[in-house]
């Protein structure tokens, strides 16, 4: 059906599945090797702070389309890659592997330094760079207290990179140090930049570090060392779009779920300084291909560290310039009184303890210093994933970890780690109950199906009522359903299924939903994804819907401007899970500027770069385009690029899509339903 004026469409599709498999041969991808191209041309990029505050504050950087990331793999799990390694995700890690984290030895047993450089001046934490005299070619930057908080931030900082790392994060190695400052020694050659440009270090430059430095009473300084990597420094990454040098980066950051999901990362450990210079490319060769590693990094500002202070109240709580607050103060002639200035600081700790409680702590509403595209795109289903590694942190783990920042007030770690547990289980509770929380779904030869519930292992939520588990035969080439048996219902995390789907099928799909009456969104269907092997059933995908249109089927729609749409009621497709049920009404806001493919994308003639197989030609997929590599605009050989279309129907793989007088057409087919969809101005 097609209702069309010079900006709006009504869409329905029916058509059959594109061509394509939904799985392919080596489905579920655990490793995403981003490190095929030669990077060696890319080149230092400089970033300025103050540049990077002024154009995330006032302009909306980043595409900021509600779509699913691009780089979660037909299981919606991040592969390792150049930007994330599983860990703590992946399999159990002891507290002492945790608290290890990326050190390559227990201490850092230095008793001289000799100066090489000063810092960047972009950095508030006052330090230099420094080598041992005895092996003079691995760097070092070392780092002060502030006189007011002594080991607050070198805490804060070793405390940070041990929870990153256990995250899968690429991060450096970080230790601390009591520097006598009479074995200090600067080289010759040692220089430092400041107003007046790169001149030589002197003893003036590095008293004046050592003044803004809290000092031990023997007289030395207790300081952070990070070890510098191998590799050529190249600058900053940001968190939305691609490097222009890497012919390897082409998921938009903004559109990665590790960097979204960093949102809930910082969120649990009041990293409200997660911006793009506090990260780190680094250009290596390994195993002789040469690519770009991308690092977080300087930690010395979470758990209440603004580095040389303490963290305001506001810390966490509003952007630096919030406009809403800004507004409200103007109207009210300064009545209004942000929620935050009510809070205070704990003033009865140790000093190495800043600005960070439990009791205000609100997940869904912390903010950073200032706006980041990544963090505002990050959606319920990259919540779900991030909260799932921080549920995994035990007490004792987290005990281990603060105790690596050897505070020497047991107060401070006591504190610390009872602030870390509450904000962890609040973080479970906002973003764990938010979908169904079933995983780990899992087939045993003889079709016994068993699967876990994420939000009641973490302990935030009681047992459902009840599951409801319906049973499908399912076309891989067709991308369609068969339903065997009908929807039964279970108390257990465990399920039998019927015994005519076991045989001769290759895959077979069981959709799960549970029954809560605290958690409504537990009735999203969970789609679990089973593929005949020779010693049984490999699970190979798994979908997660979180919201009524997305079980329903409809697609987000990129056209000029927003325009609000409406659902109206349908039936259910020929591509339908058994077990979904008719489209209730529900409201979207479309989005401007991109399209979103059904899960059926066209797939065009355009080539994945990493992967070696067709992508959508017009934009990024829902769950079964896992692999494709798609860039706006994209300039490189090998990768996706929009394809001119006409304002007039088109055929795509069998799929009769509509398209409209916008920047880029629809192309898409199979819908798991298929409903009418309105699109009207105004919200009409």
């Amino acid at each position: 059906m097609l209702l069309a004026s010079a900006s709006m469409a009504i869409v329905s599709v029916s058509a059959p599945r594109a061509a394509a498999p939904r799985f392919y041969a080596d489905d579920p991808v655990t490793v995403d090797a981003d490190m095929q191209f030669d990077a060696s041309g890319a080149r230092p990029l400089d970033l300025s702070e103050y540049y990077d505050f002024l154009e995330n504050t006032f302009a909306s950087r980043g595409d900021r389309t509600p779509i699913r990331a691009l780089n979660v793999n037909t299981l919606e799990e991040v592969p390792d890659s150049s930007w994330f390694t599983n860990r703590i995700g992946r399999r159990p890690m002891s507290a002492q592997e945790i608290v290890r984290g990326p050190d390559r030895v227990e201490r850092l047993e230095i008793e001289k330094w000799l100066i090489v450089r000063g810092k960047s001046p972009g950095g508030l934490q006052p330090g230099f760079l420094a080598v041992d005299p005895a092996n003079p070619s691995q760097l070092y930057q070392l780092e002060v207290d502030p006189p007011a908080n002594p080991e607050m931030a070198t805490g804060a900082e070793v405390i940070g990179t041990a929870f990153y790392h256990a995250l899968g994060y690429n991060v450096v190695d970080v230790y601390l140090v009591d520097v006598d400052p009479k074995r200090i020694t600067i080289s010759d050659k040692a220089t430092i930049r400041d107003a007046s440009g790169r001149r030589r270090f002197v003893q003036a430059d590095l008293d004046a570090i050592l003044e803004q430095g809290a000092r031990l009473r023997d007289g030395r300084y207790r300081m952070s060392a990070g070890r510098f990597v191998e590799g050529e420094g190249l600058g900053n990454f940001k968190y939305y779009g691609t490097r222009p040098d890497d012919p390897n980066d082409i998921h938009p950051h903004e559109h990665r779920r590790e960097l979204r999901a960093n949102r809930v990362f910082a969120a649990w450990l009041n990293h409200d300084d997660s911006r793009a210079v506090n990260t780190l490319d680094m250009l290596v060769t390994a195993a002789g291909r040469t690519f770009i590693r991308h690092y977080m990094f300087d930690f010395g500002s979470i758990l209440g560290s603004a580095t040389r202070f303490a963290d305001s109240p506001r810390s966490g709580h509003e952007y630096l310039l919030e406009r809403g607050s800004s507004l409200a103060a103007l109207l009210s002639l300064g009545l209004h009184v942000p929620p935050w200035l009510r809070r205070t600081c704990p003033d009865d700790l140790p000093p190495a303890v800043g600005c960070i409680d439990a009791e205000t702590f609100e997940p869904a509403r912390w903010k950073p210093e200032y706006p980041n595209a990544a963090f505002d795109n990050m959606r319920p289903d990259d919540a779900f994933w991030g909260a799932r590694l921080v549920a995994a942190f035990s007490d004792e783990a987290i005990r281990a970890v603060v105790e690596k920042a050897r505070f020497s007030d047991r107060r401070a770690t006591d504190y610390l780690t009872d602030v870390l547990i509450e904000r962890r289980d609040r973080i479970a509770r906002a973003w764990l109950t938010a979908v169904n929380p079933v995983v780990n779904p899992r087939l045993s030869s003889e079709g016994t199906l068993t699967f876990r519930n994420a939000a009641v292992e973490a302990r935030v939520a009681t047992h459902p009522a009840k599951y409801a588990v319906a049973w499908s035969r399912f076309d891989n080439a067709a991308g369609t359903h068969e339903s065997i048996a009908g929807e039964r219902e279970v108390t257990a995390t465990r399920a039998e299924a019927p015994g005519e789907l076991l045989s001769g099928s290759e895959y077979i799909a069981a959709t799960i939903r549970a029954s809560h009456p605290e958690h409504p969104a537990w009735a999203q269907p969970v789609v679990a994804y089973f593929r005949r092997s020779p010693t049984g059933w490999t699970t190979v995908g798994l979908d997660r819907p979180f919201d009524e249109l997305r079980s329903a089927g409809v697609l987000y729609l990129g056209g000029f401007t927003p325009r609000a749409a409406r659902v109206v009621a349908g039936q259910p497709g020929p591509g339908l899970h058994p077990g979904f049920g008719p489209v209730r009404r529900a409201k979207f806001v479309v989005a401007a500027g991109l399209v979103l493919l059904a899960r059926d994308c066209c797939r065009g003639h355009c080539s994945s770069a990493r992967h070696g197989r067709h992508a959508p030609a017009w934009g990024a997929a829902e769950p079964s385009c896992h692999h494709d590599a798609w860039r706006a605009g994209s300039r490189r050989a090998g990768q996706c690029r929009p394809a001119p279309v006409s304002s007039a129907g088109r055929q795509c793989d069998g799929a009769v899509v509509a398209v409209w007088d916008g920047p880029r057409a629809l192309c898409a087919g199979g819908l798991h339903r298929s409903p009418s969809v309105e699109l009207a101005r105004d919200g009409r």
